[in-house]
């Protein structure tokens, strides 16, 4: 009796709910179902019809479309969840036919950055008008960051996905993401004032600057918020446990969860209360802090990371004390000074409350409460923000987002390099121009860009057409004219041309080198022949060749270097981003080239087995030390 035949017999002495039982083990996936189900009849049956059993496997490969289905209460319109996961099978099929072409097209790009027409394939994937199922967005969001999130012992193990793949997937979920996000940033600015909380908005950009993150969602953030305020009325139980909020009904306490109160729910003896209690639990049980140099450190513009790390700018703290103390029942408003970003809070909000003295809070200094008077202390900037303290209007939603914006640019271009740096700069400027869509700023940084990574500038040239003429525009208008002359193609899948190895040349594409007492892997070579040499000593003349190594390190820097500052080292990964535009993965003992990169270094995929031949007990030795995959 076979194996099959043995685990097949195993399965079917036991009760049909304990083998759906088994099978609902997240280790097991389709295959192992399948493949369970195609031994016997009996198994075939209890597998084929227990549609509980699919619609658990369903969630489990796609955990989004879980969130999506609870939240949309769609959960019963499926009556097959066999065919629905069918469906969901079908789109990564068609993903990774998309995502397996991209290479052939876009591998002769001079640079890393592609235009967004350069992803317009995969919108009938995604974009229901355009014929998508209702939540394939779900599906591929989940598949590229599985494909992405693949680990480095399962790459050397060769069970990852394509790195090229990879190297694509990263691009192709920014442009999934941010395009999803767009409509979710109209549907945000649709909603009354009074729904359009900060931490909705807030969210939005969190997911913006994060699209390879899955957690990052709206539920997620607001569960962080709720656990503050569940903490806050506990303290708030012991100090004053005769509180009026603990005398009112839940129903109320859900609507100040997703709408902006206009005043203050308590008189202001109980509103004290509760934001003396909200201060304590924030900065000094939790211990959420902020200073001048939080500017310049992206994450603390994305609101997930601080209530995780607990550490913001003036904005994030604020939204998270404003969002909190919204759901006890406490309005404070947020307030734009040129220097400064404070949450006002009064007495009443009601009539004549123009008239009442504004105190603002200082989430920065713990949530002290500042008033005129406190001007002299607030630290760090050259005038007094509030001494003016009646002026200045509350900000709105959209007002404090932009502001976000404006901080998160700084900080992203305190971190400008390689290839990873030119892209957050230009999604950065891309989010700015989707917050202020009249704007000719940000799109005159985007022109900028674009010219500087020799981009297609006619996605520049759409952006113009809906911003009023000005100054800005006119020199944009310039720029693309300068660069009209020299249009680019993409996608054209130029035929590659061979490089053929001279004898001088020792080391080849996808080994790995030390350089400068750093690994770096070899990405690309040039035999320079001088010209008033090649003819007097002949092509084989080795003293006048010059070679040239184009490497990647995990600096994320590509240089070029001569021949002779390179030497082999212990093979390892390298972590750049570029690493999956040129090999499809890491044998453990060099990169392999993918087949574009193939066929322009012919010959060096041969080489590397013969040069590192003596090297490969470093292979052996890093593979017997990996644990297995579970």
């Amino acid at each position: 009796m076979n194996h099959d035949n043995m685990s097949s017999d195993t399965m079917n002495s036991l009760p049909s709910e304990i083998i759906v039982r088994i099978l609902e083990d997240e280790q097991l996936g389709f295959s192992d179902v399948i493949n369970l189900g195609s031994t016997c009849k009996n198994l075939h049956k209890i597998i084929d019809n227990d549609n509980i059993l699919w619609r658990t496997k369903c969630f489990q490969r796609w955990p989004s479309l879980k969130d999506i289905y609870t939240n949309e209460k769609s959960e019963s319109y499926v009556a097959n969840w066999k065919e629905h996961v069918k469906i969901c099978l079908d789109i990564r099929i068609q993903l990774f036919h998309q995502l397996s072409s991209m290479s052939s097209r876009y591998y002769k790009e001079m640079n890393d950055e592609l235009p967004n027409s350069a992803f317009k394939v995969f919108d009938p994937l995604f974009r229901v008008k355009d014929g998508a199922h209702p939540f394939a967005y779900q599906v591929l969001v989940d598949e590229l960051i599985d494909l992405i999130k693949a680990d480095t012992l399962t790459i050397i193990c060769f069970r990852a996905n394509n790195l090229t793949h990879r190297y694509y997937g990263r691009k192709v979920i920014r442009y999934l993401k941010q395009s999803h996000l767009k409509e979710e940033w109209q549907k945000f600015i649709s909603l009354p004032p009074s729904e359009q909380t900060l931490e909705r908005g807030a969210t939005i950009v969190a997911q913006w600057g994060q699209p390879e993150e899955r957690h990052v969602t709206y539920s997620y953030i607001a569960s962080l918020l709720d656990s503050i305020a569940e903490q806050t009325k506990a303290l708030l139980k012991e100090q004053h446990p005769t509180h009026s909020i603990f005398s009112t009904p839940e129903e109320q306490f859900v609507y100040w969860r997703n709408n902006i109160i206009d005043d203050n729910q308590w008189n202001v003896l109980e509103t004290v209360q509760v934001t003396d209690a909200l201060c304590k639990v924030l900065f000094h049980k939790l211990g959420f802090y902020g200073r001048g140099e939080m500017y310049y450190c992206a994450e603390n513009s994305f609101l997930d990371r601080v209530l995780e790390n607990k550490r913001g700018t003036p904005i994030t703290l604020a939204i998270v004390f404003e969002n909190v103390a919204r759901r006890l029942g406490v309005c404070c408003e947020p307030v734009c000074f040129p220097s400064h970003f404070l949450l006002r809070w009064k007495e009443t909000y009601g009539p004549n409350s123009d008239k009442v003295e504004n105190l603002y809070i200082d989430v920065i200094n713990g949530g002290e409460f500042l008033t005129k008077n406190h001007c002299p202390q607030i630290g760090g900037v050259s005038k007094c923000p509030i001494k003016k303290y009646n002026v200045r209007k509350a900000a709105t939603a959209v007002e404090v987002i932009r502001r976000m914006v404006i901080n998160l640019e700084v900080a992203v271009r305190q971190r400008v390099c390689g290839s990873w740096g030119v892209s957050r700069l230009r999604s950065t400027f891309e989010l700015e121009h989707m917050v202020q869509p009249n704007d000719a700023d940000p799109i005159l940084k985007l022109a900028s860009l674009y010219s500087n990574e020799h981009m297609d500038l006619t996605e520049i040239e759409e952006l113009l057409q809906d911003v009023d003429q000005n100054a800005a525009t006119a020199l944009i208008s310039w720029n693309l004219n300068e660069h009209s002359c020299c249009p680019h193609r993409y996608g054209m899948m130029e035929k590659i041309k061979p490089n053929k190895r001279r004898p001088a040349l020792k080391y080849a594409v996808g080994m790995i080198m030390k350089y400068q007492g750093q690994a770096y892997v070899i990405i690309g070579w040039k035999v320079v022949i001088p010209a008033d040499k090649g003819t007097l000593y002949g092509l084989d003349t080795l003293i006048y060749y010059n070679i040239k190594y184009s490497i990647l390190g995990d600096s994320n820097a590509c240089q070029f270097v001569e021949q002779d500052e390179l030497q082999l080292t212990k093979p390892q990964c390298i972590n750049h981003p570029s690493v999956g535009k040129y090999f499809c993965k890491f044998n453990g003992t060099y990169y392999v080239p993918n087949k574009e990169m193939a066929e322009e270094y012919p010959e060096d995929e041969e080489v590397c087995n013969t040069l590192l031949a003596t090297t490969k007990t470093f292979r052996r030795k890093n593979l017997q030390n990996l644990s297995p995959l579970v």
